[in-house]
């Protein structure tokens, strides 16, 4: 048994505390004796701040808000070990400064990939089976529409494209299969043309997805290099009758392009992202028949379990045995980062 580790929570507000220290987590840091200290003010600190608190931490807990593990923040401590992200992407908070010093990082993403997923798939059958068009939702939709619909159509009869090889498309992958798609066809940089086929995939190029595609997923890490790369050449190359399903980020798509191929009526789009969140009541997407919307909780579902599953991560770590959900350096510079997006837009 190792000595039990100092794990500070890097929170920035009570609300995200009250959020991910519930049910499994709590359970999973008593049963590992893990007593973890958080930021009790319920603001946000600044970097010699947390220089302070974490000078003696031998392993982090990260999340939505916290700051950049820089040279600021890192300056006062000489035993952090590793950091666990409660959350998905570790872009905007790993630094060279930390990998330099050998700290490992793990995260909690794929937890989160599987309920994008689970969501897309959802998503992805509403529209095949023309849900917009007639399924009432409670009070919040306008009255069935009755009778046979032609353009409804099973899985089975479609060509899949998913743009981007991460964890979200793992786990599409699996999720589509029972439902023996045509074909599922995958654009992305990382992925081999071998390892594709050894997934039962078709790699083909990027603009290639969107022409012959029937139901199209973005999913693929928000870079800046990724920013508006699908444009009009892509949307209009889109299949009548085809459905677009962005679960990544909205900038991926060009808004003004967008906007006027879905004014066309020849597709569906799908969103559970938006340029601006909460989605202004005045956003185009808002009067167009021919779409389906989430507020961006395709990833919620599993959130009481991202800090359980870091800590067993810590409790790998501390035993010297292998950790489950690792991110390298390499892969950390490719997943979303809408900090430098956003400063790219500026």
């Amino acid at each position: 048994m190792y000595e039990t580790p100092t794990i500070v929570f890097m929170n920035q507000s009570q609300t995200v505390v009250a959020w991910f220290m519930r049910g499994p987590s709590m359970a999973r840091a008593e049963e590992l004796g893990y007593d973890i200290r958080i930021n009790e003010r319920d603001e946000k600190l600044e970097p010699e701040e947390w220089a302070q608190i974490i000078a003696d931490a031998d392993a982090l807990l990260t999340t939505w808000g916290s700051p950049k593990l820089d040279e600021t923040v890192l300056a006062r401590n000489d035993s952090l070990k590793i950091v666990g992200h409660v959350g998905g992407s570790v872009a905007t908070h790993v630094t060279d400064t930390l990998f330099s010093r050998g700290v490992r990082v793990c995260t909690a993403n794929p937890l989160m990939a599987r309920s994008v997923a689970e969501s897309g798939l959802m998503l992805m059958l509403m529209g095949l089976r023309r849900a917009h068009m007639h399924v009432k939702l409670g009070t919040r939709s306008e009255d069935m529409v009755w009778g046979k619909d032609w353009e409804i159509r099973p899985a089975q009869d479609c060509r899949i494209g998913i743009w981007g090889y991460g964890d979200i498309a793992a786990w599409l992958v699996k999720l589509l299969r029972p439902f023996g798609p045509q074909e599922i066809l995958v654009a992305s940089n990382h992925l081999s043309e071998e390892d594709a086929q050894s997934e039962g995939m078709s790699k083909v190029e990027f603009d290639d997805l969107f022409e012959q595609s029937d139901v199209i997923f973005c999913v693929t890490g928000m870079t800046v290099a990724n920013e508006g790369r699908v444009g009009p050449k892509q949307l209009e190359a889109i299949k009548d009758g085809a459905l677009l399903i962005n679960l990544g980020r909205a900038p991926l798509i060009q808004p003004e392009a967008l906007i006027e191929e879905l004014q066309k009526g020849r597709f569906t789009g799908i969103f559970d992202v938006y340029e601006k969140e909460p989605l202004p009541e005045d956003d185009p997407l808002n009067n167009l028949p021919n779409v389906i919307l989430q507020p961006h909780n395709a990833g919620t579902g599993r959130d009481a379990r991202y800090m359980a599953a870091m800590l067993d991560e810590f409790d790998r770590f501390f035993r010297g045995e292998e950790l489950q959900y690792e991110v390298h350096e390499s892969r950390a510079r490719m997943m979303t980062n809408m900090e430098a997006v956003r400063k790219h837009q500026a």
